[in-house]
């Protein structure tokens, strides 16, 4: 692989590292919005959809992950 192309995956890598941080803030806003829920809201049905999304998000910050390992390889 040439210069040119190493350069291009190492600003695709830093440009997926600022999208996990992102991610994993949003995250942790929705874990703490959905921690301070008063007590009559909490195990409602906005309780369970913010735990499914911190779940997706969990995910998705656990692809990028995965591919940044992939590009750490090459």
């Amino acid at each position: 692989m040439n210069k040119i192309r190493r350069k291009r995956i190492a600003e695709i890598i830093d440009a997926l590292s600022d999208l996990q941080e992102t991610i994993n803030m949003i995250r942790e806003e929705e874990d703490e919005s959905r921690e301070n829920m008063p007590e009559n809201m909490q195990y409602g049905d906005r309780y369970y959809a913010s735990e499914e999304c911190s779940d997706w998000l969990e995910e998705a910050y656990e692809s990028i992950d995965s591919a940044l390992d992939t590009l750490g390889n090459i």
